[in-house]
């Protein structure tokens, strides 16, 4: 009779990973072995696996459901600003008129959407010189305009002080803001929006809605 040791196999972590995967029954043929497994936990020592398993699926529950209320919550945001803009768009269609653009801007987006501030910067008169107040001079803008709008038509953030002073008084707390660039070529204006809530405007938004409203006001304004 041989003396000889059988030769150990050495398993890592992938090799038992790649067993089990290939192996989804093992369990259920072993619940002895499923029954005797435990794992460490921070706060309960040591848990079967079953608990453990169970913990993940609350877990993963409570995600979806958060999700599902993310959802929830942003599709009626978006059902609101959806039918605040066909009101201006339709207002604005049957009246075209730079200074109604305005009034109807702040009624709109302020009351409707619960903005928080709304500017329009010209950097040149309107068709219909309504509006004429609103024009200034575009040196002013310079910094603003290659810092957040080199590329870009529209900019979601916040602002540094030094320029979020060219658009709202301190008093309007304004935390941050979306920028739009007007006129055929990107540079006949600014519409600006405010919201107190820093983190109202960010990078990731969507412009979607916003791109037909700023085709009809470059329409009202420019041609």
């Amino acid at each position: 009779m041989s003396d000889e040791q059988p030769e150990l196999i050495t398993l890592n972590e992938s090799d038992v990973l790649y067993y089990l995967a290939q192996n989804v029954d093992l369990f259920a043929r072993n619940p002895e072995a499923l029954v005797a497994l435990t794992l460490p936990h921070q706060q309960k020592g040591s848990i079967s696996l079953l608990e453990r398993q169970q913990e993940i699926l609350r877990a993963k529950n409570k995600q979806l459901e958060a999700e599902k209320k993310q959802l929830v919550a942003t599709a009626k945001s978006n059902e609101k600003i959806y039918k605040a803009f066909i009101n201006l768009y339709m207002a604005l269609i049957e009246d075209p008129d730079s200074e109604k653009l305005m009034t109807l801007l702040k009624t709109i987006l302020i009351e409707q959407i619960k903005l928080d501030g709304v500017k329009l910067c010209l950097f040149t008169p309107p068709t219909d010189n309504k509006t004429d107040y609103l024009v200034n001079n575009l040196a002013d803008f310079n910094d603003v305009l290659s810092d957040r709008l080199a590329r870009d038509t529209y900019y979601f953030g916040r602002l540094k002080q030094q320029e979020m002073d060219l658009f709202f008084q301190a008093e309007q707390r304004i935390g941050s803001v979306c920028l739009i660039r007007l006129g055929a070529q990107k540079d006949l204006g600014l519409l600006i929006f405010g919201s107190r809530d820093e983190h109202h405007f960010s990078p990731e938004m969507d412009t979607v809605f916003l791109a037909p409203m700023v085709k009809l006001i470059n329409r009202i304004l420019f041609n």
